[in-house]
């Protein structure tokens, strides 16, 4: 039974990776998405004190009820990891039977717990569609989907949007779209190596 037949309307998010790799990019453009749908967002960045290299994670919780809530949370429905260091890192964060989404080209082992794992070759997809840092977009828009199937309905114009308002310059946020739709589809198409 998935979180829409037990009637929630809400799901919480952790981001994790690396500096430089856009992960509050990421949740600004998911929270922005849900902000575009009318849901109420809390969105929560941390980050260490290095420029680059550092840890860095995001944590999100869109939800159709108002009300006060609070991004912080040992229970996370989704986890997206783009690296090793913060799926080891922040993998505790999850409850039992979460969606572990990870960058299986950098995370190479983070198998703990029972999760329905998916395993996308972000960086190299982004590669291939022109520039590995777009990475990010690719993942952005495999939460998007996961969200969309499993919690709380979510489109694709809202993250493209979401895009628009986070990215600067036309040129970016056309490749942001292009990568949020090629992140979007991998769920469908079978492109990723998908452990439920």
């Amino acid at each position: 039974m998935n979180q829409k037949e037990k009637g929630s309307k809400r799901v919480s998010i952790i981001v994790g990776g690396s500096g430089g790799q856009g992960i509050l990019t990421l949740g600004k453009v998911l929270a922005m998405a849900a902000i575009k749908q009318k849901y109420e967002v809390s969105c929560l960045p941390s980050y260490g004190a290095e420029m680059r290299g550092g840890y860095v994670y995001c944590t999100i919780v869109i939800s159709s009820n108002r009300g006060i809530f609070s991004p912080v949370s040992s229970e996370m429905d989704i986890g997206l990891f783009m690296n090793e260091q913060s799926c080891k890192m922040l993998v505790s964060y999850m409850k039992e039977d979460a969606y572990l989404v990870i960058n299986s080209s950098l995370v190479k082992n983070c198998r703990n717990g029972n999760f329905k794992t998916s395993e996308i070759p972000a960086t190299e997809i982004a590669e291939e569609l022109g520039d590995i840092k777009n990475a990010n977009m690719i993942l952005a828009g495999v939460l998007g989907k996961i969200v969309n199937k499993n919690f709380l309905k979510f489109n694709i114009s809202s993250l493209y949007s979401g895009a628009a308002d986070v990215m600067a310059g036309k040129d970016l946020i056309e490749k942001s779209k292009i990568n949020i739709k090629a992140g979007w589809e991998l769920i469908k198409n079978g492109r990723c190596r998908k452990n439920d």
